[in-house]
């Protein structure tokens, strides 16, 4: 059950293990097909007992206006795309939720989202992905969900095996928004400053050098590395509450039955 990488994550973070016991117990015994249909219940219909609620809040501490607003998209939005991303993550290493969290951050789950660098769609897609992905029309939500989700998976199986799941979805999620270049060229430059080029944290110190010495003369103010930090961060934060939603779901469902 994939949505789980979020949350040991967490677990490991802030020693959840009673919390996360529990509920993988559960899991074990119901498997990935039991989970909601509709992340919807633990915002609708209140916190469940052994929910992650008082996790999430934690989670969110620093940004309570950012949850208000999270919580109203996914009432709101997520119900239009959810079978969507769950369709999506089918045959991927990864969880749907992750790939919800990724166009969370991309476009706010809206379809016409639109940049002034030109991408479009709920996962934002350039032109160049998007004929890469077989995809004629960005602003499609199926399609738009489906080529982000492939790329994103395409990237991830680029990486070395041998990289903890969780450093190469971040790796990933860097290389989703810089390009693999900027991601593979900080991994060399790791290795040769005797870094660990499979760990995230490491890889992320050097993608700054990188991306000073290719792009910092653009401009007189270089945010590019303090850019792609928050994006990764912020992915990584809708992941885990998405990924706890969605399990909390699962608790509810099964003490219903």
């Amino acid at each position: 059950f994939q949505a789980e990488d979020g949350i040991r994550d967490l677990v490991r973070s802030r020693g959840l293990g009673d919390v996360y016991k529990r509920q993988t117990m559960v899991s074990e015994r119901t498997g990935p097909a039991s989970c909601a249909n509709d992340v919807r219940g633990l915002i609708m219909g209140g916190s469940v007992p052994g929910s992650f609620k008082n996790e999430i809040d934690y989670l969110w501490k620093e940004d309570r206006p950012g949850l208000v607003l999270f919580k109203k998209r996914i009432n709101e939005r997520l119900p239009k795309y959810q079978e969507t991303f769950k369709k999506s993550a089918e045959g991927l290493d990864i969880h749907w939720t992750l790939i919800a969290a990724i166009s969370y951050q991309e476009s706010h789950w809206n379809p016409k989202a639109k940049s002034n660098t030109g991408v479009r769609g709920l996962m934002m897609l350039t032109q160049k992905t998007a004929r890469e992905m077989g995809i004629t029309k960005r602003t499609n939500p199926e399609d738009s969900i489906i080529g982000g989700a492939n790329y994103f998976q395409k990237t991830f199986d680029r990486l070395p095996e041998d990289i903890p799941k969780l450093d190469k979805i971040w790796m990933t999620l860097a290389a989703y928004n810089l390009g693999y270049v900027n991601l593979n060229l900080a991994r060399t430059l790791a290795e040769e400053k005797n870094l660990n080029s499979n760990i995230w944290s490491e890889v992320a110190d050097c993608l700054e050098e990188i991306l000073i010495n290719r792009y910092g003369a653009e401009s007189e103010k270089f945010v590019m590395h303090e850019e792609v930090m928050r994006y990764v961060k912020r992915i990584d934060l809708y992941y885990k509450t998405l990924s706890m939603m969605d399990r909390d779901n699962e608790m509810y469902l099964l003490a219903q039955k």
